[in-house]
């Protein structure tokens, strides 16, 4: 009796484990799981976020302009010959000469001097230079304005990059479903067709009916065959893209999207017509133009004078033979300064810089009025689609209800023997198309109402 027990014990644990395994292989997807793993593993909404960062370091670097710029030098130099050489002979004041050769013949002698003085032989100088601007003509407050727009673009064009990703995921995940919805009436439809078969087949032994009625009944079943294989090889491509947006590996076991008809009606929401200047790419344009405007701005500080405030500190070594051990020979100074420059050749340039800024303006301004009538034309025509797919939708559930009854009273004729078995194939080739036709309305409506919400 322990000894079943311990089996009972093997066995529930045995089980445990495989449902652990079973359900670890299967991932269940939903629309939301979708669209979460999108917005972390997409790679083209983390190259919009890499562009953000990357606007938000180039304001880094504008914004240092503000600051002094410092810089440090050092040189040294030893050369064969003393750069600067000064004899006594070479003086050219004879008097002043003659003096000079006479004192160094009575003390230059004892005092270990030479006659002749040398500069420059070798020595080093080292200094820091600071330079504050005071007025750049504007191109640095401009240049920080650019920047802050280029983080505004950089931002607003990775909404548009994600929103279109995950619409495209939405709209991929929403296909599966109705695929699946499709491969599901399809499975009916063949079980359907495998009862009808075995009726008629008996009927045929039986001699009620004729063999051609079982042949046009093979003929369905060879074409739902036909269609399932295509349904098939679809569903899997649709997948693919799906785990493809979402940054996931494709597996057979990993996507599992549980569906059901009623997931794919539409949801309770009001939509009103949403006006095309709050859409995120009339921002986009807007910015465009104040750049073109920043740019003319920027052409014209560089006609501009230009004043800055800056102070330098040097400190060196100058070696001269007539310094014991080159004795006071290591000194240092600072200095301030102003500097100002005024690109005087440069005018002429210069305007033609502004006319040609100018015309980017313009265009800037034309692309914007044309980009905003054509985002009016697609408002619109998002909003017409997403309201059509909605009158759709009730049309084909009418039509799904007629051609039901319609199949059941064509069954029913039949079993009584006043309908054929070609007009029996026919009132379900309706039923089916009247079922897939409903499901691709749901799947329309879906994927327009994400269409249109992002002008909302």
């Amino acid at each position: 009796m322990h000894a079943i027990n311990i089996k009972h014990k093997v066995l529930l644990l045995f089980l445990g484990v495989c449902t652990a395994l079973c359900s670890q292989a299967q991932v269940f997807l939903t629309l939301d799981s979708c669209l979460s793993l999108a917005q972390q593993n997409n790679k083209q909404i983390q190259q919009a976020l890499l562009d953000v960062s990357k606007a938000k370091e180039v304001k880094k670097q504008a914004m240092t302009h503000y600051f002094p710029q410092v810089t440090a030098s050092a040189m040294g130099y030893h050369s064969l010959h003393p750069i600067l050489e000064i004899g006594i002979d070479d003086i050219g004041n004879a008097s002043v000469r003659d003096l000079l050769i006479a004192l160094y013949g009575n003390y230059g002698a004892a005092l270990g001097l030479e006659n002749t003085l040398s500069l420059f032989h070798y020595g080093y100088q080292v200094g820091v230079t600071a330079l504050q601007p005071i007025y750049m003509g504007g191109k640095i407050t401009t240049g920080n304005q650019l920047a802050d727009i280029g983080i505004q673009a950089a931002d607003l064009q990775a909404q548009i990059t994600q929103r279109d990703v995950l619409q495209e995921v939405e709209e991929s995940y929403w296909l599966v479903l109705g695929l699946r919805e499709k491969q599901s009436t399809l499975i009916a439809t063949m079980a359907l067709l495998d009862t009808i078969h075995q009726t008629v087949e008996a009927a045929v032994e039986a001699g009620l009916v004729l063999p051609k009625d079982l042949l046009q009944v093979e003929l369905k079943q060879s074409e739902m065959r036909r269609t399932q294989i295509q349904l098939t090889n679809g569903l899997q491509l649709a997948q693919q893209a799906l785990c493809l947006n979402i940054g996931l590996p494709y597996s057979d076991s990993l996507l599992i999207i549980p569906t059901t008809h009623s997931q794919m009606l539409p949801e309770e929401q009001t939509f009103s017509l949403a006006s095309p200047s709050a859409t995120t790419e009339h921002q986009l344009l807007s910015l465009h133009v104040r750049a073109a405007q920043l740019q003319h701005r920027m052409a014209l500080s560089e006609a501009l004078p230009q004043v800055a405030l800056g102070a330098h500190y040097g400190y060196g070594k100058l070696q001269a033979n007539w310094l014991s051990n080159n004795l006071g020979s290591e000194t240092g100074n600072g200095t301030v300064f102003v500097s100002m420059s005024l690109p005087l050749s440069g005018w002429w340039e210069t305007s033609h810089k502004l006319r040609e800024q100018k015309m980017a303006i313009q265009q800037a301004q034309l692309q914007q009025e044309q980009m905003g009538e054509m985002l009016n034309i697609r408002t619109k025509q998002a909003y017409n689609q997403m309201q059509e797919a909605l009158l759709l939708i009730q049309e084909y559930q009418t039509a799904l209800d007629i051609s039901a009854n319609h199949y059941h009273l064509t069954q029913a004729s039949y079993q009584a023997g006043q309908a054929t078995i070609a007009e029996l194939l026919e009132a379900h080739t309706l039923l089916l198309k009247a079922h897939n036709d409903l499901t691709d309305a749901h799947i329309t409506y879906r994927v327009n109402a994400r269409r249109y919400a992002a002008y909302q």
